[in-house]
């Protein structure tokens, strides 16, 4: 059996090589994902990533046709506050609408379901 400082330096170069041959892969990864983001016509939110990537004229997505929404000012219905429908332990509260906020995540992720943080009593 080797010892502790010999499988420490056998860590070691596995890990160097493991980056050499990243390196070696990396850009033949990089060629096919942009091969079936043209290909599929992805997109950043379409991944997840949002608005993370720049504006709409941002010069990766240029050639991409992008539809405006034209929306009149009379069908624009009034914003008012929502009621939380969502609450935890620790006083977060979530309307149930938009992103699902962190805490709800790792609630789910722990175990929990959305339905355990429902508030009971939702007033209008």
């Amino acid at each position: 059996m080797a010892s502790y400082s010999e499988l420490v330096s056998q860590i070691e170069d596995l890990k160097k090589q493991a980056e050499r041959q990243r390196k070696e892969e990396y850009s033949s990864v990089v060629r096919t994902i942009k091969k079936q983001i043209a290909e599929y016509h992805i997109s950043a939110e379409d991944l997840g990533f949002g608005d993370q990537l720049g504006s709409p004229s941002d010069k990766r997505r240029k050639g991409r046709k992008i539809e405006s929404k034209k929306v009149s000012r009379t069908a624009k219905k009034p914003s008012g506050k929502v009621p939380p429908k969502y609450q935890d332990g620790y006083g977060n509260t979530w309307t149930g609408r938009g992103k699902t906020p962190r805490w709800v995540s790792d609630a789910v992720d722990r175990g929990a379901t959305l339905e355990s943080l429902r508030i009971s009593e939702i007033s209008n």
